[in-house]
This record gives structure tokens, C-alpha cells and sequence, in this order.
């Protein structure tokens, strides 16, 4: 069943792990936003960070911490590379590089700004999810945090679609990401008025 309210369907599913409930591993929750929204979704999301316990069921002292992926990236190594290199390397191989190593980097950094890495009590929004295609996924970030044992809980409004259940980022091939709990639904204009 399709939720008619996706976006506080997400806030209150965040709002549960941040209780305690866990997950198949860490708890991970991500939300489908149209694209075009991502961006409106990420403010909205800023919004109810200030004010998180207006859902119910957060726990009184939960935080929350937004964290802009599209800051991160240039916070990072390959990005640096990726700028040095410019017109002097074929495109496909600073697409490589970025493919190959920005999840590890990105997620390092993620790590170093996240101020309760390790309490299950501090949610986590990660925002403009975007900006990182094509060179990585959501669930090459949400391995990274597993493998480091962040104990979060992890939020991504994921833009894309849903295609036979399974999230597809920007058209790509569909996937699962098993350890992640989707919301039904995607995030349209209509959930933003």
C-alpha cells in the first residue's frame, strides 16, 4: 500500500528508530522524493530539525543533524583529484576514480562531522543525495556506515523512482537495498504544500 503522507511517514519512522526499534543491521530509512523536489524536501527536513519533537514518539532527548552531501563532497580527496586532473584526463577516468573511492571518502567525512556517531538516539538526515550521481548509490554510503558501525539512524530522501518495489536513482537500474526501510510512496509536489 502507497502512503498519501510519505514525508511525515518518514520523520515518524525516524522518530521510532531514534526510540530504539532496530533494524536488519543499523537502522537506515529511505524515503523516494520526485527529483525535482529534492531540494524542497531537503528544507523541509532542515525545518522539522530544529523542532524534532513535534513527532510523535521522538525521544525527548533525541537530536538531529542534517548533513548537505553536496558539502561533504568537496570536503573530500577525490573531489580534489577529480578538479586537479580537470581537461588534462579523459572524462571516464575521473568518473572511475570518483566511482571507485568517493563512498569510503565521503563517508569518512561523514563520520568526522556526525556529532553522536555513536548513539542510536541521533538521527541523521542526509540531504541532496543528487549531487553524488552517477559516482556513487545510497546503499554504497549506507555499506560504508555499516562497515565503520555508525549507530545513527541514518535518513536519505532518496530522488528517483520506484520500480517493482526496488528504488531506481535517476533512471538507473532498479535495486534493492535490503538493510534500508523504505517508506512506500514517493515525495511529490502535492506532499509538499
Amino acid at each position: 500500500m502507497t502512503s498519501d503522507r510519505p514525508l511525515q511517514d518518514f520523520t515518524e519512522r525516524l522518530a521510532d528508530f531514534a526510540d530504539g526499534r532496530r533494524g536488519i543491521r543499523n537502522p537506515f530509512v529511505i524515503v523516494p522524493v520526485q527529483p525535482k523536489y529534492e531540494r524542497r524536501v531537503a528544507d523541509r527536513l532542515a525545518e522539522w530539525a530544529e523542532d524534532p519533537h513535534q513527532t510523535e514518539g521522538f525521544p525527548e532527548d533525541g537530536t538531529v543533524q542534517l548533513l548537505r552531501l553536496d558539502e561533504l563532497l568537496v570536503q573530500t580527496d577525490v573531489f580534489d583529484l577529480a578538479v586537479d586532473l580537470g581537461a588534462q584526463a579523459e572524462p571516464a577516468t575521473i568518473t572511475d576514480t570518483m566511482q571507485d573511492q568517493l563512498a569510503e571518502e565521503l563517508v569518512a567525512v561523514m563520520v568526522e562531522e556526525i556529532e553522536s556517531p555513536d548513539q542510536q538516539r541521533h538521527v541523521v538526515v542526509l540531504t541532496h543525495l543528487g549531487s553524488l550521481y552517477p559516482f556513487t548509490r545510497a546503499s554504497e554510503l549506507l555499506d560504508e556506515l555499516d562497515r565503520r558501525n555508525v549507530q545513527s539512524t541514518i535518513g536519505i530522501p532518496f530522488p528517483g523512482d520506484i520500480v517493482g518495489g526496488k528504488l531506481s536513482f535517476f533512471g538507473e537500474e532498479s535495486r534493492n537495498y535490503y538493510p534500508a526501510h523504505q517508506i512506500d510512496g514517493r515525495i511529490e509536489g502535492v506532499h509538499l504544500q
